[in-house]
């Protein structure tokens, strides 16, 4: 007792043991005001004396302690000599032989301890630390392991660990080098710490990853608990797309439970991309159901066509059916991007010659399909934003009209790659749809627009941008101004034109221009049932039309 009599009379908040040549070190580190003490000794005996006594007299709970002695069984005796259980709350322990750390534990008050940090030298012997599962079930605890080689060995030592995942937060490895590398090896997910760990994570949302499902079939109880739709129900409120879909990899039991339940994959946004004849990528945004807490999840896959694997566009229809089959709620934008139109090797061929069968094989075999999937629908898809690029009117009447009209609010026609011919637009009969009537947005940017102004059917949007149509005409121009005098939400049409046919003379059926610009002239209306607001238009090489307030008539002035 004589080294504890010289010690500060406070508690003792963390206790390091080491050993340094011949002398056993222990570092005592104590309560306010802060203090370290280091005691020394050089017999075995007078040490455990004291770390028996010390623990015995030790009330409040330990923030730390380390134990670098290779003999547990030190540590084990002194333990057993308290009254009650110890209270710490990391502990870092040597170890060469797990089958010691069971009566150690056992001396652990289970609901103190967080963290276990774990110094292995030598073989991992998982069925020594099977007392985990009973003694503390919980799912905080963090063990963590230093190494100094990750062999295959020590990895598939870690798998069988996950067993007991119940116990465990998160599994962190530390190593300074590796025969087989642990980030091509877990088939959970995990995180990369640094160049030399990393961290498995098991919380819930991760608990049931396909392979810690497979790793608890052979136990029927849980088996069972996974197959009941009740419990089943409330586990898949927290899953996205992605999770479904391995979840119902798991097993067959688990896969009819959840396609009974179809839970909402929750995606955002679906973008189908393809970038030649031989790759095709999607990317796909899900949002959580609890926004305030997570940010949007993004993935993208890439689907090759490779000797195994030569119809991709299959593979991509497949998935996105998949992953959609059960999507009740509203997509904020799906986004198909085409490959361009077969035109031969012969750069003089006119654009006329772009007929259905000259379509790109790909791009004809996708669409063919992607309607097939819209009508096996049990209604119509719900989609806020549609994005087609490469596309003819009539590649757009095969996705347009399976859209929900309700939800459907923008639609852009786009081009990409300006070496691509312009593609001519009839666009009278996608005109003629709910779908276009109800759209708030419109943007075609192609310069082949033949259609009529007023057979677009365009006055219930308010925004509209055409990169040019074929011809437009004064009286256009008059059935415009007329339908769009009236109140509207950030109101913007642009029509860009090649020809342009003034027959009456505007100036003579709108009055003078308010002001002109050389050959640009703008034109002021009153829009009625607004406070001051004016119908502007404003016609150059383009025509627009947008609501503006009485301050910006008056700048003329």
């Amino acid at each position: 007792m004589s080294e504890l009599q010289t010690l500060p009379n406070r508690p003792v908040t963390s206790i390091e043991i080491s050993q340094k040549k011949s002398k056993i070190i222990a570092k005592l580190h104590f309560e306010r005001p802060y203090e370290n003490v280091t005691v020394e000794f050089l017999e075995s005996d007078e040490f455990q004396e004291f770390l028996k006594n010390l623990l015995m007299n030790q009330e409040t709970p330990l923030h730390i302690f380390k134990f670098e002695l290779p003999v547990l069984k030190i540590l084990e005796d002194s333990l057993k000599s308290r009254i009650s259980l110890l209270q710490v709350r990391r502990i870092f322990l040597d170890v060469s032989d797990t089958n010691q750390l069971a009566s150690i534990f056992k001396s652990l008050n289970s609901s103190t301890l967080k963290k276990v940090i774990l110094r292995i030298d030598g073989k991992l012997d998982v069925d020594g630390m099977k007392f985990l599962e009973n003694w503390k079930r919980s799912g905080v605890l963090i063990l963590a392991f230093q190494i100094e080689t990750a062999s295959l060995e020590f990895l598939e030592s870690i798998n069988k660990l996950l067993y007991y995942y119940p116990s465990f937060r998160q599994i962190d490895i530390f190593y300074d080098n590796y025969e087989y590398d642990p980030c091509t090896f877990f088939e959970v997910p995990f995180e990369k710490l640094s160049e030399n760990s990393i961290r498995i994570e098991l919380f819930p949302k991760n608990l049931l990853a396909p392979y810690l499902v497979k790793l608890k079939l052979s136990n029927q109880m849980s088996l069972k608990v996974l197959e009941n739709r009740l419990v089943m129900g409330k586990i898949v409120r927290y899953f996205k797309a992605f999770d479904i879909q391995n979840l119902r990899k798991t097993c067959t039991g688990i896969r009819s439970c959840v396609d009974y339940l179809k839970p909402e994959p929750l995606v955002e946004e679906y973008a189908i991309d393809m970038k030649s004849d031989k790759i095709i990528t999607a990317n796909v945004e899900i949002r959580s159901p609890f926004s305030y807490t997570e940010c949007p999840f993004r993935k993208s896959i890439s689907y090759k066509k490779t000797e195994c694997t030569q119809n991709i566009v299959s593979e991509v229809l497949a998935d996105f059916e998949t992953i959609l089959k059960d999507q009740k709620t509203c997509l904020e934008e799906l986004r198909l991007y085409f490959l361009s139109y077969d035109s031969t090797n012969k750069p003089e061929e006119p654009v006329e010659t772009l007929i259905p069968e000259r379509l790109n094989p790909m791009t004809s075999e996708f669409l063919a399909g992607f309607e097939e999937i819209l009508k096996k629908r049990s209604g119509l898809m719900k989609v806020k934003k549609l994005v087609l690029s490469n596309t003819r009117a009539e590649d757009v009447m095969q996705v347009l009209p399976y859209l929900d009209p309700k939800h459907l609010e923008k639609l852009e026609i786009d081009r990409r790659g300006y070496a691509i011919p312009d593609i001519p637009y009839d666009i009278e009969e996608m005109a003629k749809t709910e779908q276009w009537t109800n759209l708030k947005e419109l943007k075609v940017k192609s310069e082949l627009i033949s259609t009529p102004i007023q057979k677009m059917n365009l006055t219930n949007c308010s925004e509209i941008f055409m990169r040019s149509v074929t011809r437009i005409t004064s009286n256009d121009v008059i059935f415009l101004k007329e339908n769009l005098l009236t109140p509207k939400l950030n109101l913007r049409f642009i029509i860009g034109f090649k020809d342009f046919v003034e027959d009456p003379q505007l100036n003579d059926f709108f009055g003078p221009p308010r002001n002109t610009f050389g050959t640009r002239r703008l034109w002021y209306f009153p829009i009625p049932g607004t406070n001051g607001k004016m119908l502007e238009i404003d016609l150059c090489e383009r025509v627009s039309f947008r609501g503006v307030y009485s301050y910006s008539y008056n700048l003329f002035d």
